[in-house]
């Protein structure tokens, strides 16, 4: 309603009006800011809290990046874990709650041997053949567990 439209208005009439568009506004941020609560990245209608987490990557989403779908195995709330199968090969992937909960499973995966890329939040198992693709796509660091071939070098006596 333009200010010459308000003049012309009966008295009582423009108020009501624009308390109206006002309310209709706030139902619609309230309306907006809802949606976003319940079906926003971390919102409460999500699958888990561990799959939810603001900052990291959900096993999902490290499965999709890689190019295959991950069938998730244990939903925990010190773990999440998925397997998904890329080019013939499985791949194993792990989010986690704290950075204490991934450090305390990379710990304990290393002592049976393999390689791990480790990233913020998440781990991947790697095999020879997928390491290098999985660290370009992905990021991370290369951590290798112990060695179980039996070729380790040993000093000799003389």
């Amino acid at each position: 309603m333009s200010a010459q439209d308000a003049a012309l208005a009966p008295p009582g009439t423009v108020r009501p009006v624009r308390t109206a568009l006002r309310w209709a506004a706030l139902l619609v941020l309230l309306l907006l800011g809802v949606f976003e609560l319940l079906w926003g990245a971390g919102g409460l209608a999500g699958s888990s809290q561990a799959a939810q987490r603001p900052g990291h990557s959900s096993v999902e989403g490290l499965a999709r990046r890689i190019g295959c779908t991950a069938e998730i195995t244990t939903d925990a709330a010190d773990l999440r874990q998925g397997m998904c199968t890329s080019g013939g090969e499985e791949i194993w992937i792990a989010t986690f709650p704290t950075p204490g909960a991934q450090d305390a499973w990379t710990s304990e995966a290393k002592a049976y041997g393999g390689s791990y890329l480790v990233g913020d939040g998440w781990v991947v198992v790697l095999s020879d053949a997928t390491a290098d693709l999985l660290h370009g796509l992905l990021g991370g660091v290369i951590v290798s567990g112990a060695d179980h071939t039996g070729e380790h070098a040993h000093a000799g006596s003389g």
